[in-house]
């Protein structure tokens, strides 16, 4: 019977999860609980001690704040739980503060996210007491628990021009419309692409010379619309509440890539993007190192999901060809190889725009965006093969590596698409997020 319980939280939703955890267990026993918070990552090398006693000062505002709410959390449940706090590496500190202090039990949350994620295997190595590895719930994670609440917002009247340019220099792809504290719409790049004209997506733009990204946003600033112009409106939303397997099966169902989080009022709280709810089930699911969770029929395996339809060229290619193709596929990539069908490259629209941009002439380089924009079908002759433009470092998996492993893949190499090989590296299709949403979002139903 245990009598004396500490738990690690760290703000994190495993670590809500062991709170949790030890709670219902403290109620069942009538044990004591006290949850501990590790700071670590105050800075080494410092640029004066000021900056050491800021980020100090960050950290354990933070953890008050966690702390603060695991008490209320705990008063609710009829449990009395005391917190501290200490600083250092997570594991030897739980281990020797459980050992100091008498603790039968540690319980600790384990998904790969935050300062803990990592620590639970640790912890439970090197602990003198019994260590129970709380794991959140495939079906528990809630849109609360994943969504970005630091959000950038654009109003009704904002120019589009001021738009693109928010979306490039900060990397994002979509910035909810707000009107009088109410979320009214949402715009995208592809917005710009399909209501403004403006020709080139902002990937490539990313990519492309300053003279090209200009002449993009001449081309919006001509027109002279504002986002009420051309947003996407009513937006679809979420609330803080909702499931996050739901939040996939509506985006799933609506054919989109995120959603603004409201809350019961309709304000904004935070967004939540499909890469959010992959890396959340992902997480969930990485003790059964399966997806979805054990004995569901859904897929498991990149082979079960993924497409066949990936257009090819070979090393010896023309550019012309290779071109043809590039805009011929949604995919915005072609796979190359060679006479055995094996994968010996890769190229993508924007790699080979940044390749070609320093050496094309002027003339050569518009025709290009052109025909990367879909507003010219003309032929560019340009000499070189795909073996030239190539890259060679082709991010693969295998058939049967689970989508877990897939979707760590897709986060850890920041791809959206993973080509599929056989045992011999022969190109057997290729798997990607919205096809990895899919059969998640059929989960639970």
């Amino acid at each position: 019977m245990f009598r004396n319980i500490l738990v690690a939280i760290d703000g994190t939703p495993s670590s809500g999860q062991a709170l949790k955890v030890a709670l219902d267990l403290a109620r069942l026993t009538s044990a004591s609980v006290t949850a501990l918070s590790i700071e670590e990552k105050l800075p080494i090398y410092a640029a004066s001690v000021g900056e050491v006693q800021e980020t100090k000062h960050e950290m354990d505002t933070f953890f008050a704040r966690i702390q603060a709410a695991a008490v209320e959390q705990a008063a609710e449940a009829g449990v009395k739980l005391k917190t501290v706090v200490r600083a250092g590496s997570a594991a030897p500190v739980i281990a020797r503060f459980a050992g100091d202090g008498g603790f039968d039990l540690i319980v600790i949350g384990a998904d790969g996210q935050g300062s803990l994620g990592r620590t639970a295997d640790k912890v439970a190595d090197i602990a003198s007491c019994s260590v129970l590895i709380a794991r959140l719930p495939v079906f528990g994670v809630q849109v609360q628990d994943i969504m970005t609440k630091d959000v950038t917002t654009v109003t009704p009247t904002t120019p589009l021009t001021a738009v693109a340019e928010m979306l490039l220099e900060r990397g994002l792809k979509a910035l909810p419309v707000v009107d009088k504290d109410q979320v009214v719409g949402i715009i995208t790049g592809g917005d710009l692409l399909r209501r403004a004209g403006m020709g080139l997506r902002l990937t490539l733009q990313r990519t492309a010379p300053p003279n090209i990204v200009t002449d993009q946003q001449m081309r919006l600033a001509a027109e002279g619309r504002t986002v009420a112009d051309i947003m996407t409106k009513p937006a679809i939303t979420v609330t803080e509440h909702t499931p996050a397997l739901a939040a996939a099966r509506l985006m799933v169902d609506k054919h989109i890539k995120r959603l603004p989080v409201v809350d019961d009022q309709g304000r904004l709280v935070g967004i939540v993007s499909r890469l959010d709810i992959l890396a959340a089930m992902a997480s969930a699911a990485r003790s059964a190192d399966t997806l979805p969770a054990p004995g569901m029929t859904l897929p498991q395996k990149a082979g079960d999901i993924m497409f066949r339809q990936v257009l090819t060229v070979t090393p010896d290619a023309p550019l012309n060809e290779v071109i043809n193709k590039l805009v011929a596929t949604p995919l915005r990539r072609v796979v190359v190889v060679d006479d055995l069908y094996k994968v010996v490259g890769i190229i993508v629209d924007s790699d080979l725009l940044a390749q070609l941009s320093p050496s094309a002439p002027g003339g050569i380089l518009s025709s290009l965006v052109a025909r990367l924009s879909h507003h010219s079908v003309a032929p560019l002759n340009l000499s070189g093969t795909a073996a030239d433009v190539m890259v060679r470092d082709v991010y693969t998996v295998g058939e049967n590596t689970s989508l877990v492993d897939v979707i760590e893949t897709m986060l850890e190499k920041r791809v959206k698409r993973l080509v599929v090989v056989d045992e011999q590296g022969r190109l057997l299709g290729m798997v990607d997020r919205q096809s990895i949403l899919h059969s998640i979002a059929g989960q639970g139903q």
